[in-house]
């Protein structure tokens, strides 16, 4: 990187104290996940689906607006196959390449952990998804149903990203671009994946939550790191 690269970089970034300060604030929004997640998890390994699953189920594949359900499908489109790890790789290696190693790693780990976990959770509980009887599915969708793959590694990969952007870029029109960016496939995905039989509304609950949790330490280790790079 050129030293005018460097310079452009740092202009965008707030250096360092004020982004592990930003740290500290968005981690504890995600301290009480782990917790309900656990209960859900317990109801979820007990049940194949709740009431209200069917119903909000059913309630969302009856929206007709127009590209509605383009809109589910193309929304679900970074999580299938290896899409994923394309993106994590990719991503993780641009901020390595702009002089944000720390944060490549953890984008990278965490991503890459997280999907992980999200298997043993899966085939631990065991639940099984939607079946074409009682909703409309969509398409050929393997594994198991709790918690769901995608929103977990949506909310893992680009939720860090949107903390990212939140504790490093200054306040301006690039940060918000990327809150939209970032933000807006983290609250479609968890419709996306109801809308097309993949999942029940709890398995969406559920991954939001376990993701959160997992995220958050993401966050934590993140900031380590970043105090301990202050402290040098």
């Amino acid at each position: 990187m050129t030293e005018d690269e460097t310079n452009q970089t740092e202009s965008l970034i707030e250096w360092p104290h004020r982004s592990a300060a930003r740290a500290r604030r968005a981690e504890r929004l995600f301290g009480s996940a782990l917790v309900i997640y656990s209960v859900l998890a317990v109801f979820a390994y007990r049940y194949s689906y709740f009431s209200w699953d069917l119903n909000f189920a059913r309630f969302v594949q009856e929206i007709k607006l127009s590209g509605f359900e383009t809109l589910m499908i193309w929304t679900s489109v970074p999580g299938n196959g290896l899409i994923p790890w394309a993106l994590v790789i990719a991503t993780g290696a641009g901020l390595i390449l702009a002089r944000l190693r720390i944060e490549g790693i953890i984008c990278m780990s965490g991503a890459g952990a997280g999907a992980l976990i999200d298997r043993v959770m899966k085939a631990t509980i065991d639940r099984p998804r939607p079946p074409d009887s009682l909703v409309r599915v969509m398409g050929d969708f393997n594994h198991e149903s709790f918690p769901s793959g995608h929103v977990f590694f949506f909310v893992s990969f680009f939720g860090f990203l949107f903390f990212l952007a939140y504790a490093l870029l200054k306040k301006g029109l690039l940060q918000r671009l990327l809150f939209a960016l970032f933000g807006v496939p983290l609250v479609l995905i968890g419709l996306s994946r109801v809308y097309q039989g993949a999942h029940w509304p709890s398995d969406v609950v559920g991954a939001y939550l376990a993701g959160g949790a997992w995220l958050m330490l993401m966050i934590e280790v993140y900031r380590r790191f970043k105090l301990k790079q202050e402290t040098l």
